[in-house]
């Protein structure tokens, strides 16, 4: 009974100063040369439909392309025709590389 009573003394103890360890203060782990990034802005709708108009209309595979671009909150919409499922891809992927973007639903097809 004695063991008992001195073995859940111990693991009261060791729980005690796991805790007190434990409730360091945020940030002393940190090192003096960490910056907190900036935040970024918020971008418009308008502001992400001319860059990513702007980026499908400078890349040379997708340069005379009849492409649309609309985009709702954040949101991008592709349609339009594409020669090859590599151009279809590449708009997608030149869509999502916009700064701002929180989906892309691709509605291209090849002719």
């Amino acid at each position: 009974m004695k063991i008992r009573y001195k073995s859940l003394a111990l693991v009261v103890a060791l729980g005690s100063i796991l805790s007190i360890s434990a409730c360091q203060k945020f940030g002393e782990g940190t090192h003096e040369t960490w910056v907190v990034p900036p935040e970024k802005g918020v971008v418009t709708d308008n502001t992400l439909t001319a860059t990513v108009k702007a980026a499908l209309l400078a890349d040379p595979e997708l340069r005379g392309l009849d492409l649309r671009v609309e985009v709702h909150n954040g949101e991008i919409m592709l349609s339009g025709l594409a020669s090859n499922q590599s151009q279809i891809d590449r708009a997608n992927t030149l869509a999502w590389l916009a700064e701002g973007v929180k989906k892309v639903d691709n509605r291209m097809s090849s002719k």
